[in-house]
């Protein structure tokens, strides 16, 4: 292979395009003067060079012409009939030329000049669209047959001129001077549109690939460089003039070459290569048949089987060859109109399946068959899954509303009373956690034994999850529900063997009844079964082995709860809380040395709602935490602002819930606050009760440590009634014991009290602590604190929790309050 066959075809043509541009400078700068021409040559040669240019250009229309396909590319539709029209100036050119038969005189020179510029304007000029027109775009025979009359009518024009009205022409050469202006300005334009075809075609093909652009760059290449022959000859018979028909050529077969490729060999290939993918479909379509999971039959438009896949034999228990002209209808049901169908192998032995039937524009039947008995059976066992215990292979929770839904409906259209039992153990996490979940299981499997020996005719027995159980009972009355809501409870009296010890359980029922009255929109299933969750969720609360009946006021108890529940979470959004202070009063002297900050909801229609019903409820939803961040802020600001209006109220009290000191980061928003306020942090004391501390006393200490360090108070609230140990009282760094209410009021009457009052106090003196009683409420009381040494007292016999605007008068009149300790 030759290094010319082994490059590339955009090589080549850069290369050919090089030589060609090469050529004409060397032409340029006198290198005409070395080339061995005669003159005498010019007639053969400008007529076999003429004679050539006529021949391409009519191929490259008759090319174009007759392309492939009902629609030709826009470019084809323009460069076909340019290039007809092109081939007869060329023709009326060559006719023209001095030494041809028929030239009659310079007036017929000055013809076959014009013929030869309106054939290389009209060239570059339909070169220059062909760059400009959209690659893709598609015209149909009408615009080819418009283009070519276009064309066709520009040469009747063309003719005429130069050989009916010559003296309308332009002179393009004066004898002795050479070219007028016209012609040298009308072979430069040429020129220019040639160029400028020539640079947007090859930015074109750089971009799409494509040969016809490239044919078509080379082309504009060609015809703009023989316009520089015919521009600089002095004679038609010089070397500059044959160049330019030279490169005229070369332009006409490029041209041609365009064309050839957009008509001619671009919709073959197409063609070719829409006949492979059809083969390629096809293939892959059989391919698609013999993997697909479906059985898959196709039939003649008489109905007979025609082609079937290898899962079609499987299915139906037939061979293709054998399946061959066997009627459709004999395996595959015919359509109507049901998806889910049943089908017949050969032998007669049926099979559901989903059925898909169609029909092609050519007649032929395609029926699509799958299989569905597995999934029949899976959706069978799943439904099985969905609706039974795995465990005790009782009724769920959905399968048991289902089959209550059913009970429901036929007790009110028989005007029957229904029961729904909810039964639960009690304390059943102590088997799991002292025997394993396997000792649980065989726990609810012999509870199921034993419950279901008390059930009645007609009585149904379901698992709702974990510990409960639901059971229905129809044609039941209060009488009959209580009788077995007892049998219930009395089954379980019997000790539970488990690994070889006698363990026994309790456990809580709750009822709920349908009246024999209630209408159809009372009591759904669903609203049945919540109610005796709810009658359970009492009894649990009345003790183990209890039952209670739903009564209206539990479910008005629930929807009041939910209520609160909905205006407390937008109770601080409106500013609804406030703050009360009680005063913390020195034994010693009867001064205020401390308030404590309590939080109140003033609830513009409920009115002040008191903490026991909303604080609770706030540490169950979790809105605790906001709230005692509110109160901590709201607080230290009121502190810091009586302090800087010279009121001194003593330390700042307030307490922290067990959830607020659980969650991490407490001492950075505690010093948050701090900052924010400008409050001391020696003026602050935050309050814990016993309990939140020793639930883990490692983090508890770390945690006290950290608000220690911010040189903040700290005191242990309800002190004497969480745990026993005392050793975690010298570990954590806390500055006061807050005696619990309940020791302080039997101080008097109960001598147990009075000594555990006086152990705290001592308790307190020798750990460093500062003492406080709480809830003092008689002078009995103030004198037996005073005389046990009791630092400090709270309580009504002082004063209740005041507003911040009471506090403040009981600051500036202090003394009232020590008038009380004389």
């Amino acid at each position: 292979m030759t290094p010319l066959q082994r490059m590339t075809l955009p090589a080549r043509l850069l290369l050919l395009a090089g030589l060609l541009a090469a050529g004409m400078a060397f032409l340029a700068v006198g290198g005409a003067g070395l080339l061995p021409w005669d003159t005498r040559w010019y007639v053969l040669v400008h007529t076999s060079l003429e004679v050539f240019s006529v021949v391409v250009a009519m191929l490259a229309f008759s090319t174009g012409w007759h392309g492939i396909g009902n629609r030709v590319p826009l470019r084809v539709a323009l460069l076909a009939p340019a290039a007809l029209a092109i081939g007869l100036f060329d023709i009326g050119h060559l006719m023209l030329v001095r030494g041809m038969p028929g030239v009659n005189g310079p007036a017929a020179v000055a013809g076959g000049v014009a013929f030869s510029l309106v054939a290389r304007a009209l060239g570059a000029l339909v070169l220059l669209a062909a760059a400009l027109a959209p690659r893709e775009r598609m015209v149909g025979r009408r615009v080819h047959a418009l283009a070519l009359a276009s064309a066709l009518a520009v040469t009747v024009l063309v003719f005429w001129l130069a050989l009916g009205a010559p003296h309308l022409l332009p002179a393009t050469r004066v004898p002795g001077q050479g070219a007028t202006p016209f012609k040298t300005g009308s072979e430069i334009a040429i020129i220019a549109i040639g160029a400028l075809a020539a640079l947007l075609l090859a930015l074109r093909a750089r971009q799409t690939r494509l040969r016809t652009d490239r044919y078509l760059a080379m082309a504009a290449l060609a015809a703009s460089l023989g316009g520089v022959g015919f521009t600089l000859y002095a004679r038609p018979d010089d070397v500059f003039s044959m160049a330019g028909h030279v490169y005229k050529g070369i332009a006409y077969l490029f041209l041609y070459g365009a064309v050839h490729v957009a008509a001619v060999q671009a919709p073959y290939l197409r063609l070719k290569r829409s006949e492979r993918s059809l083969l390629e479909s096809e293939n892959n379509f059989r391919s698609l048949m013999e993997c697909a999971p479906d059985a898959i039959v196709l039939a003649a438009p008489d109905g007979r089987i025609a082609m079937m896949n290898a899962r079609a034999e499987e299915m139906f228990g037939v061979a293709r060859d054998a399946a061959a002209g066997l009627a459709l209808d004999q395996l595959v049901p015919p359509d109507d109109g049901f998806e889910m169908q049943s089908c017949r192998r050969l032998d007669e032995v049926p099979f559901p399946a989903e059925v898909r039937r169609a029909a092609t524009p050519a007649g032929q039947q395609i029926a699509i068959v799958r299989d569905v008995s597995e999934r029949r059976r899976l959706e069978s066992a799943l439904v099985e899954q969905l609706t039974y215990d795995a465990l005790t292979g009782l009724p769920n929770r959905r399968r048991i509303l289902e089959m209550l839904d059913e009970a429901t409906l036929g007790a009110r259209q028989d005007g029957r009373t229904l029961a729904v039992l909810v039964f639960d153990i009690n304390a059943f996490r102590k088997i799991n956690s002292g025997y394993g979940w396997s000792g649980g299981d065989d726990v609810l499997r012999d509870c199921v034994a034993r419950l279901s020996r008390q059930l009645p005719a007609g009585g149904t027995l379901a698992r709702q999850g974990g510990n409960e159980f639901i059971v229905v009972q129809k044609s039941s009355g209060r009488e009959a529900a209580t009788a077995l809501a007892e049998s219930l409870l009395g089954c379980m009296r019997e000790p539970f063997v488990l690994g070889g010890q006698r363990v026994f359980l309790t456990a809580s029922v709750g009822i709920a009844l349908l009246p024999a009255d209630a209408g159809p929109a009372e009591s759904s299933s669903a609203e049945l079964l919540q109610m005796a969750q709810l009658a359970m969720s009492g009894a649990r609360t009345d003790g183990p082995g209890r039952l209670r009946f739903h009564t209206a006021e539990m479910a008005r108890a629930i929807r009041e709860r939910v209520e609160l529940e909905a205006l407390l979470r937008h109770a601080l959004e409106r500013n609804q809380l406030v703050l009360q202070f009680q005063p913390r009063v020195s034994v010693m002297d009867g001064r205020m040395v401390g308030v404590e900050a309590l939080v109140r909801w003033q609830h513009p229609t409920l009115g002040l709602v008191p903490p026991a019903r909303f604080i609770p409820l706030a540490e169950e939803t979790g809105l605790i935490e906001e709230l005692d961040l509110w109160v901590l802020r709201e607080a230290c600001l009121r502190a810091a602002r009586w302090r800087r209006d010279g009121m001194d109220p003593g330390r700042v009290s307030v307490n922290l819930s067990a959830r607020q000191f659980q969650q991490a980061g407490l001492a950075e928003r505690v010093r948050a606050v701090l900052h924010e306020s400008g409050l001391c942090p020696s003026t602050l004391e935050l309050e814990i009760t016993e309990s939140t501390v020793m639930r883990d006393t490692e983090e508890a200490a770390g945690v006290l440590r950290s608000l220690k360090a911010l040189g903040v108070a700290l005191s242990i609230d309800d002190f004497g009634t969480g745990y026993s140990s005392l050793s975690y009282l010298k570990r954590f760094p806390i500055d006061v014991l807050k005696i619990d209410r309940s020791f302080v009021k039997d101080v008097v009457e109960d001598a147990n009290g009075a000594a555990i009052t006086r152990a705290i106090i001592a308790l307190a003196h020798g750990l460093n602590l500062e003492a406080v009683a709480e809830g003092v409420e008689a002078a009995e009381q103030v004198a037996f604190l005073k005389e046990n040494g009791c630092d400090e007292i709270q309580g009504y016999y002082f004063s209740p929790p005041v507003w911040p605007e009471e506090l403040e008068s009981l600051m500036k009149e202090s003394f009232r309050i020590g008038a009380l300790l004389k």
